[in-house]
């Protein structure tokens, strides 16, 4: 296998091979005019989704009829999306000295530049033809925030390679559209202490403070929106931006920790629909489907005739010491409008808690009113012999509204409800609430099971469809007893030995139904503006508690790690049936581990287009022996792991040739590691 280069750009030799010679000879026939530069582009997909990585393939032709070219090619986004990563799908220049670099990602403007920018090559990266221009075809990573709202304008900027007269300059704007698929969110995590989401306003009367984030308590780390409940009268309010509910209506959902004077201090949800005065969720028509107020509020009688700002009003009161959920269906006047909502917290004249105190808010959430099962696709099981384990299956609600389940077991079919003697369940039914999750009690009895490996289906039914979810689960019986069954030693194991005896591994493919498993504080990397080229591995990643090393393999002269410039993505030296990339977690346990993982085929033998995605068998090996095989078709396929024994190894492979001949590197991105909530 030959190494691949770092220049990727095609030359001309290479453009010739498969372009008319009738354009070579319409280049060498060209006056030596000066002209400017125009482009046309489209982009797909054309919509967007909020909180994650969304790629498009734009198609580019770049115009002149003086075959002029553009030493620059420069992306731009709004405020708060970041460029991931961009690549060349089929570009092509005339010039055989073309030397760009990447720059910008993980920022908002950034792309294709030549060394020496901002002075003219002479001779650009891209090459301009007459109109209509030849396609050029290039992908585009962005990171689109949970909060974002509104159309996501992506420009596109070329800048001249000189040749052209001024401005010797082109632009064009895509503007990609809310695929209205996932919900507006606000976990308050990228910002800096203080600071409030863009659009979002508080202000405080009296003695209260302004609401302001903090890192001292929060749901998801590192941070939580906050006011003290002071011991004077005061008031205090947080007003979200502008928030567009779905057409058919919208659920809020957020979490919530409390620490106030019962009965005389606390905090209540308002509402105003386009612009209209603020009045409280519930008298304004909406409805809490979980966490609702829990009292009315009055002065204290030491206060005498003071003014209470909510005296009268029901209203959250009170110690809640952990965070937890609350959802509340909206008005149906709010549908389809705009809105903004307001969390409002007032105190009386007197009185306080012990400790910190006030009225913590984290993880704002909009959704449709629709609810979505949340749950793995598989849960694995390992029991000694003769011993009976109770492990739980999380089940959770991913949408709005009220979520009713029901679990039963199956021998192998779900049609054919029964389920082996070894497996009884418990809790079996129930509703969860928007964002919300259920424990299902599983008790496994392996008494009188020989040693050996047994299946069963796991068949959850949701008033979110018709379908059944059939979830496979794997029981792994030991030869012998478990030394320390259900402990957990110092060392996160759950025996003094291997620590498989007694585990349990639950598998998702979902993105959304994994981070829900995930408990607050776990790392993710976007390995965004890597450098780029051949590296001597380990690499280190990792912030805070959880740290980890990727090595690939086998090694190669230069290194065992090659970083295609602006991929956004590890991969290692070449593809092939032994290649591989090795995750070594050095940190804290960790118990949770998720990602993309897909094919790439950063140079194909057969075609001149680069970093093709086709579909690829891709294998994932845990530590313990644990195997994933899957067919990953585009960088969307997600695998989550969520464990009851620490994880300390991952290897991806793409081992299996496609059908031309040809192997696709096996690569990962959006990597998140953490522990399981």
């Amino acid at each position: 296998m030959s190494v691949p280069s770092i220049r990727s750009r095609r030359s001309a030799s290479s453009a010739a091979l498969v372009r008319p010679f009738a354009l070579l000879a319409a280049l060498l026939a060209a006056p030596l005019a000066q002209a400017d530069i125009a482009l046309t582009a489209s982009a797909s997909p054309t919509t967007y989704t909020r909180g994650q990585i969304n790629s498009y393939v734009i198609d580019l032709r770049l115009i002149s009829e003086a075959y002029a070219g553009a030493d620059t090619t420069i992306f731009r986004v709004p405020e708060g999306v970041t460029l991931s990563a961009i690549r060349e799908r089929n570009t092509f220049t005339w010039c055989s000295d073309v030397d760009v670099l990447v720059l910008g990602m993980g920022t908002r403007e950034g792309g294709w530049y030549q060394r020496g920018y901002p002075q003219p090559a002479g001779c650009g990266s891209l090459s301009g033809s007459p109109a209509p221009g030849e396609l050029q075809v290039v992908i585009v990573d962005l990171d689109v925030p949970a909060d974002y709202a509104g159309d996501l304008p992506l420009e596109i900027h070329l800048i001249g390679d000189g040749t052209g007269k001024p401005p010797n300059e082109a632009s064009i704007t895509l503007n990609l559209a809310d695929d209205g698929s996932a919900a507006q969110a606000w976990h308050f995590d990228a910002l800096t202490a203080p600071a409030l989401p863009a659009g979002w306003t508080t202000s405080a009367s009296g003695a209260g403070s302004p609401w302001v984030t903090q890192t001292e308590a929060a749901d998801t780390s590192p941070n939580a929106v906050h006011t003290p409940a002071p011991g004077a009268s005061g008031e205090a309010t947080l007003t979200s931006a502008p928030i567009a509910v779905p057409s058919a209506g919208g659920e809020v959902q957020f979490r919530q920790r409390l620490a106030t004077e019962a009965g005389a201090d606390g905090g209540v949800l308002e509402i105003a629909i386009d612009g209209g005065a603020f009045a409280d969720v519930i008298a304004a028509g909406g409805q809490f489907t979980t966490g609702g107020y829990t009292g009315m509020l009055a002065a204290a009688p030491v206060c005498g005739g003071s003014a209470h700002p909510l005296a009268g009003r029901m209203a959250w009161s009170g110690t809640q010491a952990a965070f937890a959920p609350v959802a509340v269906a909206l008005p149906m006047a709010a549908a389809g409008r705009s809105v903004q909502l307001r969390w409002r917290l007032a105190t009386d004249c007197a009185g306080t808690v012990d400790g910190a105190g006030g009225w913590w808010i984290d993880d704002v959430r909009i959704s449709d009113t629709m609810p979505r099962v949340a749950a793995p696709v598989r849960l694995a099981v390992s029991v000694g012999a003769d011993a009976t384990h109770t492990r739980t299956l999380a089940i959770g609600n991913a949408g709005g509204g009220l979520l009713g389940y029901a679990v039963t077991a199956a021998d192998d079919d779900c049609a054919a409800p029964g389920g082996p003697s070894w497996l009884q369940l418990g809790n079996v039914s129930g509703q969860i609430a928007g964002g919300a999750q259920e424990a299902v009690e599983l008790t496994i009895d392996a008494s009188g099971l020989t040693a050996g490996d047994y299946t069963a289906q796991l068949c959850v039914a949701g008033n979110d469809t018709d379908a059944l979810r059939a979830i496979a689960l794997q029981l792994q019986v030991g030869a012998e007893p478990c030394t320390a069954a259900d402990r957990l030693f110092a060392n996160g194991f759950d025996d003094a030995s291997d620590g498989v005896c007694g585990a349990a591994l639950r598998t998702y493919d979902d993105a959304e139904a994994f981070r829900a498993a995930v408990a607050p504080g776990a790392d993710r990397n976007t390995f965004t503006g890597l450098r780029s080229g051949y590296v001597h591995g380990p690499l280190a990643f990792g912030d805070g508690a959880y740290t980890y090393q990727v090595t690939g393999s086998p090694p190669g002269f230069f290194g065992n790690l090659f970083l295609f410039a602006g991929a956004g993505m590890l991969a290692p030296m070449g593809p092939g049936p032994d290649s591989r990339l090795t995750i070594d977690f050095t940190g804290a346990p960790v118990t949770a581990l998720g990602g993309h993982f897909w094919g790439q085929l950063f140079f194909v033998s057969t075609s001149i287009e680069e970093n093709l995605q086709l579909p690829t068998p891709i294998v994932l090996t845990l530590d313990d022996g644990s195997v994933e095989t899957f067919t990953a078709t585009s960088q969307r396929d997600f695998r989550g792991f969520v464990a009851t024994r620490p994880i300390r190894r991952l290897t991806i492979a793409a081992p299996v040739a496609l059908p031309d001949g040809d192997y696709a590197w096996g690569v990962f991105d959006n990597l998140i590691v953490g522990r399981a909530r």
